[in-house]
């Protein structure tokens, strides 16, 4: 995640709490409420601005609106953004081999060998 100035990061911490609004984009369930207790467990440990949930690409992510944004921590940002990720490898590669696909399907090439 992009850093973002210390002006935005408290306008966002200001909007949402200081604590991070995950509520299980990272894969975890953080308990019966859904919310990250990261803050409330292990003290109060850096938190980022970023978009919920994120996007695949870093410059989609900093395009965001900053009333856009919420508080995350690392540990869920990083989770989340991975999922994101490959999520996204996954439809391009789905989307890569039905256009494939289509190239192979009129049997154009069988007596190509």
């Amino acid at each position: 995640m992009e850093r973002t100035s210390s002006a935005v990061l408290q306008a966002v911490l200001d909007r949402h709490g200081a604590h991070c609004a995950c509520r299980g984009a990272c894969g975890k369930t953080h308990g019966r409420d859904g919310v990250c207790r990261r803050p409330e467990q292990f003290g109060k440990p850096p938190l980022s601005a970023g978009p919920y949930p994120p996007r695949p690409t870093d410059r989609e992510n900093i395009a965001v609106p900053t009333a856009d944004l919420v508080p995350w921590c690392g540990p869920c940002w990083r989770r989340a953004l991975d999922t994101v990720r490959e999520q996204a490898a996954a439809e391009r590669r789905a989307r890569l081999e039905a256009l494939q696909e289509c190239l192979f399907a009129d049997g154009e090439l069988e007596g190509a060998a």
